[in-house]
């Protein structure tokens, strides 16, 4: 066997060396974020079987999990019911769950600027957009128009309070401090790929704005919804 081909074996045994390693790890992420999922639900989701639509959140046994955890966020039709933390940066809970482990698939997390009680103008929160459809892939159903022109994003909080509000604007950008600094309900309506339905009286309300990447690009998703009180 010749040097070149001796030298190209050896590249391609790291690069099949280096694959199956991350497939592990990421199929190992995966299972974890699965197991955490089901655990987490059945001790702080309590659903009212006389009514679904009244939920309570345990946030005295979440906290005891994790102090970091904020809040909880629902988007009805979709798969995405989880906590939502907060730490001092917005690296962090890219790269770890709610039980502080390494985890590639991370977590739903408020970005370290916004204030915890949502009352500011516009509170952004993020996470990964995974294969598997978890986290905030399914972000991506609003933004190509499956869930329809109606679409509502509530919010439990530590207090009690539960906030809703209704999505106005989706759409797929580049990535910029503008997606998160943004307090300009016309400026977001006019970035909108999609018209929804939702009450106008609301636009000088709170905004709440959540963002993951596009699976197809480098692109962001941005879905902006106005607090409907």
């Amino acid at each position: 066997m010749g040097f070149l081909s001796i030298f190209f074996l050896i590249i391609f045994i790291g690069i099949f060396i280096y694959t199956s390693t991350n497939l592990v790890i990421w199929y190992k992420s995966n299972k974890e974020l699965e197991e955490n999922e089901k655990d987490i639900f059945s001790k702080v989701v309590n659903v009212s079987e006389e009514n679904p639509q009244n939920t309570k959140i345990d946030f005295e046994t979440l906290k005891n999990i994790n102090s970091d955890v904020k809040a909880w966020i629902n988007i009805e039709k979709t798969n995405i019911n989880y906590p939502v933390m907060q730490t001092s940066n917005n690296d962090y809970y890219l790269k770890h769950d709610i039980n502080k482990k390494y985890s590639s698939c991370g977590s739903i997390f408020l970005d370290c600027d916004s204030n915890p009680d949502f009352m500011e103008k516009n509170t952004v929160i993020y996470g990964h957009n995974l294969l598997n459809g978890k986290m905030f892939a399914e972000l991506e159903k609003i933004v190509n128009g499956e869930l329809g022109d109606e679409v509502t994003i509530k919010i439990y909080l530590p207090t009690g309070e539960e906030k809703n509000y209704e999505v106005f604007s989706a759409y797929t950008g580049e990535p910029s401090l503008e997606m998160k600094r943004n307090t300009s309900y016309d400026e977001i309506l006019k970035k909108s790929e999609l018209t929804f339905k939702y009450n106008e009286e609301n636009k000088k309300n709170n905004l709440i704005t959540l963002i993951t990447c596009n699976a197809n690009s480098q692109k962001r998703i941005v879905i902006t919804g106005l607090e409907n009180k």
